[in-house]
């Protein structure tokens, strides 16, 4: 298969006056041509600026890409200028955002906004601008799609709205498309429809794909890939297969094991104990090591590489000291000092 994008190293900080937020610490991952690649995790885990940074979409100040390289068809993004940049936002990846109505202009027509990006990527006159916004708009399932391109954002409900975004992403065949949690604000039947309209345009149009979410399921069902984040860092990668059902990392044996399952009913849910962490303090063994059932000793000195799994396909990589299929548990600690105190007192 061929890479079309390869991100290395990426490193982003922000500076604020309460001090420097670790946001995203020095991941590597890559995507090919045509793979729909999910990325999961908690709230303030990197999701979302890691892709804000590879859009140049990074409010600088205070945020500051530190190092890395995002290189996407021989180009290193992060090298680009903003005119460079902005010719590349939109024709050859474009990204759908989480809430429409904040991504929406609400002062523009829906057609207005679609035909901006036709005319600009594409050179379209008014009139095949026009032309083309219709077709997509009927492409993403909105009735009467002409005469909608006079309407506001303020005239489409939720649904419509994150099915505008859809057509506007699409509006110039991007190569690569970042969703991130485009379906979270809206209501369960809505959010499968969106699903299923992306997934049929995805296989149509043959682009690749990141998509964001917290949601297991939705990744389950549409990615290839599955990228799991804590902290900043990537501590588990592989095939949607893998990951799910040869689980390797703490953190996404806790996910899984907090969501409600139909073929569980009356089991109760067990959550992932404690609270994620303070992303101004740079940790200095495993992030994840305050909430972790399984942390020995050198969890809390040594922050492990992503490298490929014990006995498993050599795509799959995780993060972690120990292997949780034989590893024994203990109860997470409150802090590091005293998981260390329960370790040595156990003698593992």
């Amino acid at each position: 298969m061929t890479v079309l994008m390869e991100v290395k190293d990426l490193t982003t900080r922000f500076h604020t006056q309460e001090g420097t937020v670790y946001a995203v610490n020095g991941i590597n991952y890559a995507i090919n041509e045509g793979e729909t690649l999910g990325v999961v995790g908690e709230s303030g885990s990197g999701k979302s600026v890691q892709s804000l940074s590879i859009m140049g979409l990074i409010p600088q100040p205070p945020g500051k890409i530190e190092a890395g390289s995002v290189m996407f068809k021989g180009r290193d993004l992060l090298k680009l200028s903003k005119e460079e940049l902005r010719q590349v936002r939109g024709a050859e990846i474009a990204m759908i955002f989480q809430d429409p109505m904040t991504s929406l202009n609400p002062v523009l027509t829906v057609g207005r906004q679609i035909t901006e990006a036709l005319r600009l990527h594409l050179g379209m006159t008014e009139k095949q601008a026009r032309e083309r916004a219709a077709e997509l708009l009927s492409m993403v399932g909105i009735p009467s799609a002409a005469q909608r391109l006079d309407n506001y954002p303020h005239q489409f409900s939720g649904g419509m709205r994150q099915r505008a975004m859809i057509a506007m992403a699409l509006s110039c065949n991007p190569q690569l498309l970042i969703a991130d949690e485009p379906t979270t604000a809206l209501d369960v039947t809505i959010q499968a429809q969106i699903i299923e309209l992306v997934k049929r345009l995805r296989d149509k149009l043959g682009m690749s794909m990141i998509w964001i979410s917290h949601d297991l399921g939705v990744i389950a069902g549409l990615a290839d890939t599955v990228q799991v984040m804590y902290a900043g860092f990537i501590v588990e990668r592989g095939a949607v297969s893998d990951v799910f059902n040869d689980t390797r990392h703490p953190y996404t044996l806790g996910l899984k094991n907090s969501l409600p399952r139909i073929d569980q009913r009356g089991q109760k849910l067990l959550p992932i104990e404690g609270s994620p962490p303070d992303m101004r303090k740079k940790p200095t063994g495993c992030p994840f090591v305050p909430r972790c059932r399984f942390s020995i000793d050198i969890c809390h000195t040594d922050n492990p590489p992503l490298k490929p799994v014990i006995d498993g396909t050599a795509s799959h990589l995780v993060a972690c000291h120990v292997d949780i299929r034989t590893a024994p548990e203990h109860e997470p600690a409150k802090n590091g000092i005293e998981a260390t105190e329960r370790i040595s007192s156990n003698g593992q």
